[in-house]
């Protein structure tokens, strides 16, 4: 990925750039085949936000997420509807956002949900594959032909006590390490994190033994940091809406993660979420300093936030985006409380320099802009958002 600094103004594609803007993508999940998903570009100048362009159908009906490699974007579809099979589809996006070509649609494990490239060069895309309880890469070192290389799909047994989202393997999301050997996917469904050992060259993988998390606690999305004192890795889990963190062990084919470093809740040490909650994204801030994390579903504890679309609309409900200071220790200290511009914040993500926060409101159809004081790590005020309809999946800026 190539970045410029959202300070800077400009947007870099691997061709000329342009000045005073930069360039927001978004998936929205329709509710039907006559109601298609469709992809979103949103123009960002002056701290004002435009949608410039929409595309209905061209990552089929339930788009999910988004991988930015030069001038293509690469995005899955789940496939609600099939179950066995999800899509894979390459566009080449022009230089103004406005247009994006369809160059190749593949076929994946049912469900995919999340990707990360990674190999020399990042010529390689590993994939979460929810529904299909698996694992899959691809090369996509000819964005005109990406291929796939390998495939693996995990079968568990059923705990006692468990709900229907852990009866089969759910990975949800894929995160490559510092040393880009190793791949991290937290499994939902297994209350496991699988690790994979990665060939930079040949982008083939060989799967490690897996870290378990604590049963019924359902790990969904993740990130390592690297800090002086070492390597961490930190997991939100999905139906326990816990914050677990590990400090990181190398060995030649493995990740070894020892003895826990620390599980909280999502809220902070002696807190509590309504019954239905759940926890969505984490994400560690672009300097390392600060882990933020999401959660949907609040219920009774919804936040009252000033409309972020129009502040004269007067007052919103709001679930929360949850803000911590890493420790130099690798543990992680509260810090906020913020409004994440809306409900079900399924996806959210930082800019370059770590100065906005873009979330993504599936149940509100919107995108949100927040922004945030790099310096202190606090997020501060609504930008603005815009209204898109469907069912907002994911938000990522194109720096």
């Amino acid at each position: 990925m190539l970045y410029k600094t959202l300070a800077a103004g400009v947007i870099a594609f691997g061709l000329p750039t342009f000045a005073s803007a930069t360039l927001i993508f978004t998936t929205s999940m329709g509710t039907s085949v006559t109601n298609p998903g469709f992809l979103s570009t949103i123009k960002y100048t002056d701290g004002k936000l435009e949608v410039i362009n929409n595309q209905t159908s061209v990552c089929g009906v339930n788009p999910s997420w988004l991988e930015f490699a030069g001038d293509h974007i690469y995005c899955l579809d789940e496939v609600w509807a099939s179950g066995s099979i999800g899509s894979l589809y390459n566009f080449q996006v022009t230089r103004d956002g406005t247009n994006l070509t369809q160059i190749k649609k593949l076929d994946t494990l049912g469900g995919p949900v999340s990707t990360v490239r990674y190999g020399k060069s990042l010529k390689g895309l590993a994939i979460a594959a929810y529904a299909g309880g698996g694992f899959q890469s691809f090369d996509i070192s000819n964005p005109a032909a990406p291929k796939a290389i390998q495939n693996s799909t995990f079968t568990i047994s059923q705990k006692p006590g468990s709900g229907a989202q852990q009866k089969t393997s759910h990975p949800h999301e894929v995160i490559l390490d510092p040393t880009g050997d190793f791949i991290a996917a937290p499994d939902l469904g297994a209350d496991l994190i699988r690790i994979f050992k990665v060939d930079k060259n040949t982008l083939k993988y060989v799967e490690s033994k897996p870290v378990p998390t604590p049963d019924q606690s359902g790990p969904r999305h993740g990130a390592f940091v690297k800090l002086d004192s070492g390597t961490y890795f930190y997991v939100v889990t999905e139906l326990s809406n816990q914050i677990i963190g590990w400090k990181v062990n190398y060995k030649t084919d493995t990740l070894d993660f020892g003895e826990k470093l620390f599980i909280i809740p999502t809220h902070g040490p002696n807190t509590s979420v309504p019954p239905g909650t759940a926890a969505s994204e984490l994400v560690i801030s672009p300097d390392s300093k600060f882990l933020l994390v999401a959660s949907r579903n609040e219920t009774t504890s919804l936040m009252d936030i000033p409309n972020p679309e129009d502040k004269a609309a007067g007052q919103i409900k709001s679930d929360p985006i949850i803000n911590y200071a890493i420790q130099s220790n690798g543990t992680i200290s509260f810090q906020q409380v913020f409004g994440a511009g809306g409900k079900n914040p399924r996806h959210f993500s930082l800019s370059k320099d770590g100065s906005l926060v873009l979330t993504a409101l599936q149940d509100d159809g919107r995108v949100a802009l927040i922004k945030r004081d790099v310096q202190t790590g606090k997020l501060t005020e609504f930008i603005g958002a815009v209204h898109l309809g469907g069912l907002p999946t994911s938000a990522k800026f194109k720096e």
